[in-house]
């Protein structure tokens, strides 16, 4: 599946920031970027040049520097949608779902909250309609604007 330059423009209106990721791949495009999800831009400009560049690139999503925290469960490491969990941005991965939710770009996360579930911070995800490894596409199934994370997602999420 060719990915659209309007797919990626949809997260650009939002302010968040994208970087390039190999095709079929999680992994960073360092053909394009050398720093991983520290060279995540916002800029128009630069996602056309990368299009350009690799017009089946997967699209990834800086967390922090989008004032993100995304909730990666995965089914099978045993990760399931706790009901700790509010309703907000949601992706279906390859395995599994991305919970998107704003926060204070100045908070800590652990690396994980529990058996199968990580949570993405530093770093970035591998975002819609980006295509799996596993040759699944990760598809949006909740297309709400994220929520802000909840005290109880804080306190048991936070450093």
């Amino acid at each position: 599946m060719k990915l659209l330059e309007n797919d990626y423009e949809a997260y650009l209106a939002k302010g968040w920031k994208v970087l390039p990721l190999k095709p079929k791949s999680k992994d960073p495009h360092f053909d394009l970027i050398k720093r991983a999800y520290l060279d995540a831009s916002s800029s128009p400009d630069m996602l056309e040049f990368w299009l350009k560049m690799d017009p089946n690139m997967n699209i990834g999503i800086a967390c922090q520097p989008s004032g993100l925290v995304v909730f990666d469960i995965d089914y099978r490491n045993g990760g399931e949608l706790l009901e700790i969990f509010p309703e907000t941005f949601t992706v279906q991965t390859g395995d599994g779902l991305h919970l998107y939710y704003t926060c204070d770009k100045d908070i800590n996360f652990r690396g994980t909250l529990d058996q199968g579930i990580d949570i993405k911070w530093k770093g970035y995800v591998a975002a819609a309609p980006s295509i799996h490894p596993n040759g699944k596409t990760y598809t949006i199934i909740n297309n709400m604007d994220p929520v802000a994370i909840t005290t109880e997602l804080l306190e048991m999420g936070a450093k």
